[in-house]
């Protein structure tokens, strides 16, 4: 074995003054200064809880302003300096929200040893390389990606790592690599971890889902809903049972608890060259910016952040591709629209034609520039975000719901999940115990 070096040590050493020259007399010392109150002085330890109750304030403080706002006319709100209460509103939001993020390498650094126990256990090597651990996120979404990123790094090593003699007989580097990495984009955090092992076996997944009734025998699947198929409750491709796989309890856990913090997971693989797994979390659990639109007669919200551009359609600018698919021509580029009313069942006769609806084009990280068709825009507003999580089953292509000015409830829309479905998200399509 190779030496081990000797851990650095930290000397201190106390200077002392020198000697000061004779003088003939002592003169009276100067009173001393005031001294700057120490940094580590001004610190207090504050329990979350109270920042929780803060941040609801806040949230009802936004509520209320909502109320206002639709109650009083454009020349009664600057008369009240409505503007202004909502300006310090939201410089009170951002103040709370910067005091509950902290970097998440708090939830990377238990990683390095996890991996060193599976590589003893499993007889598997393996090189981290981390990135991004510096990113802040909020601590209660740190505290709950514990588990999910404990799972997807047992995963990984179980079930994508090859053993070193595999490796080097598929023409790889005896030692696999595993990439944890995190970073922010809008109001997101994505959270990857990655590996270059063998790739999910599509094949065998979609026979052991037969086999275990998840899925009848002749369903047809794209590669992304058979990947999605591991995320099932009681699905494992393990032959045996041990302490790191097996149970069927580990994707199925990664999956629940992020969709509880409203926000979901996408998995690519590439079979013999691995496989990432992409934890797509709310940077907030409270306030978004949003867009509020109308369909048919209900009211959703658009996050801003995944906000382009609207455009009312010209005639025959919107084209349909297949019944169920439209494009949309925009500077030489032809988008694809999504129809809401479709994704979400509404009734056929909700259908507008394009040239008396809307084109909201959208950011998707898994799609690129989509186009989503509503009726109307109605605001652009602060909202609250509440959970679903407690009322409702989770329905992928929503993130939550709010309370708009009126008191009425609007859904928050997850754009990325509503992009990547490709049937009406309450559809029965057998995929027994998936959300849609």
């Amino acid at each position: 074995p190779e030496p081990v070096a000797a851990a650095p040590t930290l000397t201190l050493v106390e200077k002392t003054p020198a000697a000061a020259a004779p003088t003939a007399a002592p003169t009276p010392a100067a009173p001393p200064e005031p001294r700057p109150m120490d940094p580590v002085q001004q610190t207090i330890r504050v329990d979350l809880t109270k920042l929780d109750m803060l941040l609801n304030l806040v949230g009802e403080l936004v509520i209320r302003g909502s109320i206002l706002s639709d109650r009083l006319s454009p020349a009664d709100q600057e008369r009240v300096e409505l503007p202004e209460l909502a300006r310090l509103t939201r410089e009170i939001q951002d103040n709370v929200m910067s005091l509950r993020a902290q970097p998440i390498r708090q939830a990377f650094s238990r990683v390095p040893r996890m991996l060193r126990d599976l590589g003893a256990e499993t007889g598997k090597q393996v090189v981290l390389e981390i990135s991004g651990e510096t990113t802040e996120v909020d601590k209660g979404v740190i505290e709950k990606i514990g588990d999910p990123l404990t799972h997807m790094i047992r995963n990984a090593m179980d079930h994508g790592i090859e053993k070193p003699a595999d490796r080097i007989a598929a023409g790889k580097s005896p030692e696999g690599q595993i990439t944890l990495s995190a970073e922010q984009k809008g109001a997101r955090i994505f959270v990857r971890v990655s590996d270059d092992g063998r790739g999910i076996d599509r094949v065998r997944v979609k026979a052991k889902a037969i086999e275990k009734g998840i899925i009848p025998a002749d369903a047809v699947l794209s590669d992304e809903e058979i990947d999605q198929l591991i995320c099932a409750p009681g699905f494992s491709t393990a032959e045996t049972i041990s302490s790191i796989s097996g149970r069927g309890v580990g994707m199925d856990v990664v999956r629940s608890n992020v969709e509880a913090l409203g926000g979901r997971v996408d998995i690519t693989s590439t079979p013999g060259q691995g496989t990432c797994f992409t934890m797509i979390l709310p940077l907030t659990l409270a306030i978004l910016d949003g867009m509020i639109v109308r369909l048919a007669g209900q009211r959703f919200v658009l996050p801003l952040a995944n906000v382009i551009e609207t455009v009312r359609p010209e005639p025959g600018q919107v084209r349909a591709m297949t019944p169920t698919s439209e494009v949309i021509e925009l500077r030489g580029a032809y988008l694809p629209v999504k129809r809401l009313t479709d994704l979400f069942g509404f009734a056929p006769e909700t259908r507008r034609i394009p040239e008396e609806s809307l084109v909201i084009i959208v950011e998707s990280e898994t799609a690129g520039n989509v186009g989503i068709m509503v009726d109307t825009i109605d605001d652009r507003r602060e909202v609250v975000i509440k959970s679903l999580e407690q009322n409702l089953h989770p329905i992928r292509g929503l993130g939550g719901a709010t309370i708009l000015g009126d008191g009425s409830i609007a859904l928050i829309l997850d754009i990325d999940a509503l992009v990547a479905t490709h049937s009406p998200v309450n559809s029965k399509f057998p995929l027994k115990g998936l959300a849609a």
